[in-house]
């Protein structure tokens, strides 16, 4: 069977808005122990001014999953609105968020943004009863070993997340995760968000939900 450039894309482009973009590498719970309660927590994009739009999305994610959850969730920007990008010094940074009164810290933190090629054969050869006839095999199997196959650019987003417990000034969880192009900066955000309080709902760093006596 051939399929020409257009529907070769369009198939990938379903693929991949049919799963998420976005992987978790490693992550780890610093200490075992009990769940503790943390009731406030402030989501701080780490990323450089010219990310700033990228910056905000991917903390209102995160607060919104954690607002979700009952947690009285605040993004950094909206804290701090122009201080956002000031350098702190270490004890200036644990300071301001003991200042702050939050219980914990979540960072989100791009280590790194790359670009690769992938390349997109010529044609897709099907397997099986399909090419029972020697003509139809033929045809799909010259496309693909004569016909020159396509380079798309893909861009793939590095990150990590450490959750900090406040008052004792310590790291309680951390995360790596990847993003294989994703399709927006929204979806990026919102991917990113759910994954990283799934993963610390299964590692007992959160509660599923805080009882509204609690909150």
């Amino acid at each position: 069977m051939k399929m020409s450039k257009p529907t070769v894309a369009v198939i990938m482009a379903i693929v991949m808005f049919s799963c998420n973009s976005t992987k978790i590498t490693s992550s780890g719970k610093a200490a075992s122990g009990p769940t503790k309660a943390y009731k406030t927590i402030l989501v701080w994009g780490i990323l450089t001014e010219k990310d700033s739009v990228l910056r905000s999305k991917m903390e209102t994610h995160l607060v919104n999953d954690l607002s979700g959850k009952g947690y009285r969730a605040f993004s950094s920007m909206e804290v701090y609105k122009n201080r956002a990008f000031k350098k702190l010094s270490e004890k200036e940074v644990v300071d301001e968020f003991k200042n702050t009164g939050v219980d914990a810290v979540i960072t989100i933190a791009l280590l790194n943004k790359e670009k690769e090629q992938v390349f997109v054969p010529a044609g897709i050869v099907n397997n099986g009863m399909e090419l029972n006839h020697m003509e139809k095999y033929y045809s799909s199997v010259y496309d693909r070993v004569f016909k020159p196959g396509y380079y798309v650019t893909t861009t793939n987003y590095f990150w990590e997340s450490n959750f900090f417990d406040v008052a004792a000034d310590k790291l309680v969880y951390t995360a790596r995760t990847k993003s294989f192009d994703p399709s927006s900066a929204e979806r990026l955000a919102h991917e990113n968000g759910m994954i990283i309080v799934k993963d610390m709902l299964k590692k007992k760093i959160i509660v599923d939900k805080i009882p509204a006596t609690d909150q």
